[in-house]
């Protein structure tokens, strides 16, 4: 087969599990899983997954083919399995293959596949680190329509929008992807020319949008060719909201939330704010 497919919650080679990049500890959030009537490790919901099922191990499944996977650290070949049916939070399915082996990362994970081919709407609510599938959104909140992928990656449709990001006076618009499979926002290196010698590999920005507000945040930045230019991790996301709600359509689809007013800074961008002056007695 080797067909490529693009899986950004594992990208840094990191311990703990996919999506623990960069030494954030923001959260992700899970929901239970079933294979083949069991019940194994909760799947990671991943917005920016583009598969349907990825395995930490075969679960006595067979492997009959191999696929070239995209993920921050570059390409690799991983195994997929014989079709199968599983459970997502009480959601069921069969897949036709699923993804087992990809190196950097030891946990199971459902993508956006998944939630196109069941047509469920995916309730995130960070406050009580919580994933439900349900029919809609309640009503209220603000309705943001995902934006067309960049030229790259036109057949990787998933949750895009655009966002403006600031950083040492410059500014200038970026499609960024929401991705609920990663929790630390990560960044092209050469959008604004690097980083500061104290730290190399992150960059202090602001990353505004019209209808959710702007947030302060350490973005790490990466080099990777052929991903999105700006991938926000649910560090910043929990910032602007703890309610979301993603609908994926058969091509597009909408993610409504339920902003913070005002949103507040990622915990990495407080870290780097200088301590108020003490009081005089």
């Amino acid at each position: 087969m080797n067909r490529s497919r693009i899986v950004l919650c594992v990208a840094a080679g990191l311990v703990g599990g996919c999506g623990d990049l960069f030494g954030s500890f923001t959260p992700l959030l899970t929901a239970p899983l079933v294979v083949n009537g069991e019940p194994v490790d909760p799947a990671i919901v991943d917005t920016g997954g583009g598969y349907e099922l990825m395995l930490r191990e075969r679960f006595g499944l067979d492997i009959v083919d191999t696929v070239e996977v995209l993920a921050f650290g570059g390409r690799e070949l991983v195994g997929l399995t014989e079709g199968f049916p599983y459970e997502v939070g009480g959601v069921a399915a069969t897949a036709e293959v699923a993804l087992v082996g990809i190196s950097a990362c030891d946990c199971n994970g459902v993508g956006f596949f998944f939630f196109r081919k069941t047509g469920v709407t995916v309730e995130m609510d960070f406050s009580r680190q919580r994933v439900t599938f349900v029919t809609g959104p309640p009503t209220g909140g603000v309705a943001l329509p995902f934006e067309p992928p960049p030229p790259w990656m036109q057949n990787f449709d998933s949750a895009f929008v655009t966002v403006e990001i600031t950083t040492d006076g410059a500014s200038r618009k970026v499609l960024g992807l929401l991705d609920t499979g990663t929790n630390s926002t990560v960044m092209r290196r050469d959008l604004f020319g690097g980083a500061s010698r104290l730290f190399p590999n992150r960059l202090s920005v602001t990353i505004r949008h019209e209808a959710l507000g702007e947030v302060a945040a350490r973005v790490t930045l990466f080099d990777t060719p052929g991903l999105p230019d700006l991938i926000i991790g649910v560090d910043v996301m929990r910032a602007w909201a703890d309610r979301w709600y993603f609908r994926f359509h058969p091509r597009g689809g909408i993610v409504t939330v339920f902003p913070q007013e005002p949103p507040f800074e990622t915990g990495a961008a407080a870290a780097l704010r200088p301590a108020p002056p003490a009081a005089n007695p």
